[in-house]
């Protein structure tokens, strides 16, 4: 039986992101727009051819798939059982299936963590937008925290009690001291649902070593909107004749192609406007391609374009950068980490990454009028670099293993002492002294970390 292609839009997401693709198929004439009321059976073909073409997996398709089911059930059911990151969204109702996340919602996210010798769970404030309502009520990075709305906070209940923290309009974090093995609860923080946006540039350092000029910078989230942010720090690193990087990707759990280009191109030596960033592989219908630098910067999801050109006032031609990494830290960070290989030494500090070497499109019934409101997003590409290196499912393993947990409490985003940061200081310095580290150190275990929803959901595309 002939397939047959009803016209359609590719849409790029990476994290929450879109870009529009051009995407042509040289087959015969669709067929004529169906009419009258749309039937689950349409729907559900219109789902099925999708996935036959585009799917990664298209071999492992169902040779029987019941059309009757709704439509999530049946995407669900065409899926790979290994598959956890192809996804439908209702383009009709984006509120109903996206899911927010409490750092812009709340404008902070935390972890549940044990702690040697401390008798409870605690939650962990990790990161607070500055200027949010949380930070000005009293939460910041390091605060323990034993309730959320008055409930105690348990190593089994944290994601039951943050989702009636998201369907609410405001709630209360109550905050603890711990001395030694004590606990004591202390007062209640009041914080807002309220939407907030953030520039992910939040932090730029320079120190010097010697004649070491070493520059910092924690990016929160890959969004190309900010790239003449990232041009003006590394415009500075440049001008200050910075000659050591560390980029600080603890928490970033992907987004923008685009800006994961920028950033790169900004680092690394004997990068020119053709050269490959990034390759990926399809089906037997898809096939291989690859990407330049001057096409992805093409190619901005926020629209704001910024040429390979101007780039060249930051670029910094570093034979070595440092990536601090975390386990939320995925898709395009793991990019910048994988595709920064073939042109410089990277160096990873922290802990394995999420694991996300795949990536997705999106598909949209471009129909006049428009028949199907769901999007789609199959994984259809498996990612590698330049030199054809890719395959890190499982993470990618950090050179020089260390949990910020370990030491407590957790200390300034940019602080020189920070453990993960000291480390590429004593790296940097030779391996000679260690930053200062009086703080204390414990094992902790982490239960539940409220930025890894955002890395579940993350995904990398790369445009046609």
């Amino acid at each position: 039986m002939d397939i047959k292609i009803f016209p359609r839009k590719i849409v790029c997401l990476s994290g929450i992101m879109v870009l529009l693709l051009a995407c042509r198929k040289d087959d015969a004439p669709p067929p004529p727009v169906p009419t009258g009321p749309v039937t689950q059976q349409e729907t559900n073909n219109w789902i099925l051819d999708s996935m036959r073409y585009y799917y990664l997996w298209n071999d492992a398709l169902p040779a029987r798939a019941d059309t009757q089911l709704t439509a999530l059930n049946f995407f669900h059911s065409l899926k790979k059982t290994t598959d956890s990151f192809s996804q439908m969204l209702d383009a009709n109702n984006i509120s109903g299936t996206v899911q927010k996340d409490i750092l812009h919602a709340y404008g902070f996210s935390y972890a549940v963590i044990s702690m040697d010798g401390v008798p409870q769970p605690l939650g962990l404030i990790k990161f607070v937008i500055p200027g949010s309502a949380s930070e000005l009520n009293g939460l910041h990075r390091g605060d323990y925290f034993t309730r959320i709305n008055g409930k105690l906070l348990t190593a089994y209940n944290a994601a039951a009690l943050e989702n009636e923290l998201m369907k609410a309009d405001n709630g209360t974090v109550t905050k603890a001291v711990v001395n030694n093995t004590s606990v004591t609860e202390q007062e209640e923080v009041f914080v807002e649902n309220k939407l907030l946006l953030e520039n992910p540039l939040y932090a730029k350092k320079i120190w010097s070593m010697g004649n070491k000029k070493i520059g910092y910078i924690f990016y929160n989230y890959f969004d190309d909107y900010f790239d003449d942010n990232l041009l003006s720090a590394f415009t500075g690193f440049k001008n200050n004749n910075v000659n050591e990087l560390i980029i600080d990707l603890r928490y970033n759990p992907g987004g923008s192609l685009t800006a994961a280009a920028v950033l790169s191109a900004l680092t690394a030596p004997n990068i020119t406007a053709k050269s490959v960033f990034i390759k990926y592989s399809g089906n037997n219908k898809i096939g291989n391609q690859s990407a330049s630098f001057e096409s992805l910067l093409s190619v901005p999801s926020s629209g704001k374009y910024i040429s390979f050109s101007s780039l060249a006032a930051g670029r910094l031609s570093l034979k070595r950068v440092f990536v601090i990494t975390t386990s939320v830290s995925a898709s395009s960070s793991e990019v910048v980490v994988n595709n920064l290989k073939p042109y410089t030494q990277v160096v990873t500090i922290g802990e394995r990454t999420y694991g996300k070497d795949k990536a997705a499109v999106i598909i949209k019934d471009m129909r006049t009028p428009q028949r199907i409101t769901w999007m789609l997003y199959p994984i259809t590409y498996l990612l590698s670099n330049a030199a054809g290196q890719g395959n890190y499912p499982t993470g990618i393993t950090p050179d020089y293993p260390l949990n910020e947990l370990n030491t407590q409490p957790l200390l300034p985003i940019g602080d020189s002492t920070d453990p993960l940061i000291a480390r590429a200081i004593q790296i940097i310095d030779g391996g000679g002294r260690l930053a200062n580290t009086s703080f204390a150190t414990t094992t902790t275990r982490s239960y539940y970390d409220s930025r890894k929803k955002v890395s579940d959901g993350s995904v990398v595309i790369i445009p046609h």
